[in-house]
């Protein structure tokens, strides 16, 4: 009699009974990354409240600046450019993503998570209470008296595009210290807790700094924000703090600067493989890069000449200067550049390295920066991008993708057997190997939950058949380090694929797999697809945004026939020793450079993948590994170079 695998009458009963059991609530949902307790994290990571550690930087004098487009955090720059340091140690984080209509690109982001990106309370309950704190290095403000007419002065905002705090319930606070006979006090000298007028927009605050017990040579500043505890929400925004002399405010007579963050030269999409993109790079770049700046004056001013570089690897960047704009007269306010992406030599040919697929055989990341002549306010910054300048990476790896690597929301299916596809059209043919997705921590804790990998072919814009059948269930997997990781779901099999289709996934149960749901781009539109029930019809997704979602592809590498034909190019050590080694749960190592690390099977198929950064700890669980001899492959992305490792995983 023909052995069938118990894993297929598991599959068959699954999908049975959801449609039986489909609920009539069934839904889409966008939801704010507020976190639910986890056990297993709440074991294994704790962190004390407000835990403040002096960042070491001897006071600096007035004016004092910052409006968080450059690295200006002590961990940021207090080794090796300690001139730019503005703030000690802290766990809250410089964003450009989550705030709406910010006076200049990047701010600060006040929230319910610490350094770690954990937040404060593991537990039940709705806890509420002192979150995060930012705390200014020293000034030197002794000597100055009343009518030197010291001021503080910023602008702020509650909620963004993230979760707003509560009116009545949340708040945002600033102290001032002064020097007492036991020690630093701390005073009250503001407090807002009324985000009715500020969630889309920012508000200027001006707080006198002219008691003189604040007019000492250590004076400090600090804000604090009381809300939840438990995530990512409850949200206020800082932009342009600004400590002067005589009156001056931050609110320049001369200021120009980006506002929102480009990330993307491409058309569509945010990323791609360079073997797909190689082949009709003209199609595939954009025409034009449309720029928000903002005009952070008191009147008209000269937008003077702008620009845009490209450097791929070692090689020297290539300038273009922007034919568009040349010193144009632009009024208050938000205004948009339109940057040249269409790159053209003298003759008005494509000679730019974006258009020739010689530059690269299989990976090319393009480090791209832009730029507008200075004629802000101490923003000269040598070596650093501040609002005058931004730049991000163009990445052509092994996969697709429409988001900038941030979410703002979640998105996430209510229902039994819940179907979502992300629509994806490919420039060749090519083998899908899986899927990278951004599970996020937040709301609902679904690692326990399950759910299967599909892809479908294309029908009218909307999936059809399936291209292969899968039968393996997983998990969300969320990250432990930094924000916004993305897990690697292998398909059971590699599937060749052609043209357009769509990737997802098959839920199990009711219960929501919260999916990062990037704001700040809206793929959704026409790409994001999911069924209520397996004899329901697809439906357009109406909630905006892209979901987090990446096909990974072939895209031209040679995976091995076996693992005594994995290359390894030695150049240092990338990282430690794999530990334990051998093993039956889990391994871990810590890595010394960026790079991208896959497991392997003997007959070399890629079974996990994964992301880690200079002195990451990673660990892989390899608790659902059968026992047996493994590979692990740790590439550099920027170099190409490889090395790996033998792993042993013992029975269990």
């Amino acid at each position: 009699m023909k052995r069938i695998c118990p894993l297929f009458f598991t599959s068959l009963f699954f999908l049975s009974l959801v449609a039986l059991t489909a609920s009539a609530t069934a839904q889409e949902l966008e939801r704010d990354l507020v976190f639910t307790p986890n056990e297993r994290l709440s074991e294994s990571h704790t962190t004390s409240l407000n835990l403040q550690i002096r960042g070491g930087s001897p006071p600096m004098v007035l004016p004092f600046l910052d409006d968080f487009a450059w690295p200006s955090f002590f961990e940021e720059s207090g080794v090796d450019m300690p001139d730019l340091v503005r703030w000690d140690s802290s766990p809250v984080r410089r964003t450009s993503t989550f705030a709406l209509n910010p006076p200049t690109v990047g701010v600060v982001t006040l929230d319910g998570l610490d350094a770690d990106g954990y937040p404060y309370v593991f537990n039940g309950i709705d806890s509420h209470g002192w979150a995060d704190t930012l705390t200014s290095r020293e000034l030197f403000l002794g000597g100055l008296t009343e009518n030197s007419d010291v001021t503080l002065s910023f602008w702020y905002e509650g909620g963004g595009i993230g979760n707003a705090p509560d009116l009545g319930e949340d708040s945002l606070i600033v102290e001032f210290k002064s020097i007492g006979l036991e020690g630093d006090l701390w005073t009250r000298v503001w407090e807002d807790s009324s985000v009715v007028m500020t969630t889309e927009t920012f508000t200027q605050v001006v707080i006198p700094i002219s008691d003189g017990i604040y007019l000492h040579n250590n004076f400090q500043f600090r804000f604090r924000n009381y809300g939840t505890l438990m995530g990512n929400a409850d949200l206020w925004h800082i932009d342009y703090v600004f400590v002067s002399e005589n009156g001056i405010t931050g609110n320049p007579i001369e200021e120009l600067a980006f506002q929102y963050p480009p990330f993307t030269l491409l058309r569509s999409f945010s990323a791609m493989p360079w073997t797909h993109y190689s082949e009709n790079p003209e199609f595939y770049i954009n025409d034009t890069l449309v720029v928000g700046h903002t005009n952070f004056g008191m009147g008209p001013n000269n937008q003077e000449n702008t620009g845009i570089s490209i450097q791929l690897e070692d090689l020297d960047p290539i300038a273009f200067e922007n034919e568009f704009i040349q010193n144009v007269s632009v009024s208050e306010g938000p205004f948009t550049t339109e940057y040249m992406a269409d790159l053209l030599d003298s003759q008005g040919d494509p000679a730019s390295i974006l258009f020739n697929p010689e530059s690269s055989d299989t990976t090319a990341i393009f480090e791209v920066s832009l730029w507008e002549n200075e004629v802000g306010y101490y923003t000269n910054h040598s070596g650093v991008y501040d609002n005058d300048s931004i730049g991000f990476s163009q990445v052509f790896t092994d996969y697709y993708a429409y988001d900038d690597g941030t979410a703002e929301k979640a998105y996430a299916l209510e229902a039994s057997g819940g179907q979502l596809a992300v629509r994806y059209p490919l420039a060749i043919p090519d083998t899908l190997d899986g899927l990278l997705i951004h599970f996020t921590p937040f709301y609902d804790n679904a690692e326990l939950e399950t759910f299967v990998l599909k892809v479908w072919a294309d029908e009218a814009g909307v999936p059809g058949e399936q291209v292969d059948t899968m039968y393996q269930f997983h998990s969300p997997q969320y990250f432990t380090e930094g924000y916004d990781v993305f897990a690697y779901y292998a398909y059971d099999n590699p599937v060749p694929v052609s043209g357009i289709i769509h990737v997802g996934f098959i839920q199990q149960n009711v219960d929501r797999l919260n999916i990062g749901l990037d704001k700040n781009s809206n793929a959704n539109a026409g790409n994001l697809h999911y069924k209520l029930s397996p004899g329901s019809n697809w439906m357009a997704s109406e909630i905006s945004g892209s979901v987090m979602i990446h096909p990974v592809l072939r895209a031209g590498k040679v995976l091995p026939s076996s693992i005594d034909d994995i290359e390894t190019i030695a150049y240092g050590e990338m990282s430690s020793k794999l530990y334990p080694n051998p093993t039956s749960s889990e391994v871990s190592f810590k890595t010394y450079v960026d790079m991208v690390w896959s497991v392997y099977s003997l007959s070399g198929r890629e079974l996990m993948r994964g992301e880690s950064h200079p002195s990451m700890q990673v660990t892989i669980d390899t608790s659902h590994l059968p026992a047996g001899m493994y590979w692990v492959g740790m590439t550099n992305p920027f170099t190409s170079e490889s090395t790996g490792k033998k792993l042993i995983i013992l029975p269990q």
